[in-house]
């Protein structure tokens, strides 16, 4: 692993991204767009991101959520290789229209879990209503943290058809340990809890150990925020080793040194867990990694995480102006 490549590549990429989007678009969405494409490897294509954009757009009323900021973004993620984006744009519709369905209201958060449902249209309805249930059962061991935030988690892991009350039982067991060992309480904290289920649902007091310890690490060698907890839940409940984690920390100060991170160093350690995670699970036999899903849905399912975050911020802020 060659840090100062995969730095130039964040920096070539960015610059490429931030000249399609304009710049009207948040400066966090283009550096997540920008992690998007590095921590999966592939080579960013304006023209085809363009497409995408204006697929949406076409489907996209005046006042649909996906208009404005976060559209490069979802454009994004649909600009998948080899695919037709006509047909990924009327599916996500689909998906969304059914998640609407169930009850899950209209909003980014509605299309950012539309991402994460299978493409099998037999089986929209049934993942809609497994992630329903599993996010009211949510929503009653935490009816403040609950909100649109969860979708994406409910979806992805409400496809596993697990006892939805027992499930989110689980969460709130390891959102109180979790909590004791020192992580901060709020929407981040809840994400993890989420992630603490992925591979098993049972309450596992090691794995709070092993968070925890992961916690502690990345403490002591770069900048962590609550924003990074869901991904310090992938980093463990795949088993990650030591090793591994070194290397996550060796690729966030390469790109700290970069100039777009000097005021979103955040951002730098999202990024260098996403490319080590991708790397990892290219390589699963070689690893302690059980891959219990594909990687572009471990690696969506983070970039929602953040999406979800910097939309929650967007409008916080906006709202903040107008009452000023």
């Amino acid at each position: 692993m060659d840090t100062n490549v995969i730095r130039q590549e964040v920096d070539m990429t960015y610059e490429k991204v931030k000249s399609l989007a304009g710049w009207t678009v948040d400066k966090n969405v283009v550096l997540t767009i920008t992690s998007y494409y590095v921590t999966s490897e592939r080579e960013f294509d304006a023209q085809s991101l363009n497409r995408a954009m204006d697929a949406l757009k076409s489907r996209a009323g005046w006042l649909s959520p996906l208009r404005g900021n976060l559209l490069p973004m979802m454009a994004a993620f649909l600009d998948q290789p080899e695919t037709k984006i006509d047909e990924e744009v009327d599916r996500l519709f689909a998906k969304q229209q059914v998640l609407k369905g169930v009850g899950f209201r209209n909003s980014i958060y509605t299309y950012l879990a539309a991402l994460l449902m299978t493409n099998d249209p037999e089986r929209y309805d049934n993942e809609a209503r497994q992630a329903k249930k599993l996010y009211d059962a949510m929503k009653k061991q935490h009816f403040f943290l609950t909100s649109d935030d969860d979708y994406a988690y409910a979806v992805l892991l409400g496809k596993r058809n697990a006892d939805p009350i027992e499930h989110a039982k689980s969460m709130r067991t390891y959102y109180d340990a979790l909590r004791k060992e020192g992580f901060r309480s709020g929407n981040e904290l809840q994400w993890l809890s989420q992630v603490m289920t992925y591979i098993d649902m049972a309450f596992d007091p090691l794995l709070v150990s092993r968070a925890t310890e992961v916690l502690e690490q990345f403490k002591r060698e770069t900048k962590v925020r609550p924003v990074h907890y869901p991904m310090i839940g992938f980093l463990t409940v795949f088993s990650v080793a030591d090793s591994e984690l070194k290397r996550v920390v060796e690729l966030t100060h390469a790109l700290e040194e970069s100039k777009l991170f000097r005021w979103n160093r955040e951002m730098a350690l999202s990024i260098a867990v996403g490319y080590i995670m991708h790397q990892l699970t290219e390589n699963a036999e070689e690893t302690s990694i059980s891959l219990a899903t594909s990687v572009e849905l471990i690696l969506q399912a983070q970039q929602a995480v953040m999406a979800a975050t910097i939309a929650a911020m967007a409008a916080s802020s906006s709202a903040s102006s107008t009452n000023s």
